[in-house]
């Protein structure tokens, strides 16, 4: 006999429905994984530069000599002031934002990256 007031789903219809459900997902989420990754790095290049301008905005306020110091070994930066002729750490060292990976320099040539006090950056 069926009941014609029946409410609900069968198991059957549930496991079916789950199922697809997983399926789907399966098939989607290394698709968003890959979609991600540009953004990652924009983001993570972003966070550098707000970083850079931290420091130019430091060095303006106090009316001394700001760097950054990039460390490969530890995929690391620091900001770093300068007092009595010396480099001192001004804050502690800020790991690389993920997607972020520091390069090397070769001994072929010498490249420099100046920042105008308007904020434009050149590269000689």
């Amino acid at each position: 006999m069926r009941r014609r007031d029946s409410r609900g789903f069968t198991l059957l219809e549930v496991m079916v429905t789950v199922s697809i459900a997983l399926i789907v997902l399966a098939i989607g989420i290394p698709n968003f994984v890959r979609l991600r990754a540009p953004y990652a790095l924009s983001g993570a290049t972003r966070q550098i530069a707000a970083d850079l301008d931290a420091a130019r905005q430091r060095a303006i306020a106090r009316n001394t000599r700001y760097r950054v110091t990039f460390n490969a070994l530890t995929q690391s930066y620091t900001i770093e002031r300068e007092n009595a002729g010396a480099f001192v750490p001004d804050s502690a060292p800020q790991p690389l934002p993920r997607g972020a990976q520091l390069g090397t320099v070769t001994a072929s040539g010498t490249s420099t990256v100046a920042r105008s006090v308007l904020g434009t950056t050149t590269t000689n």
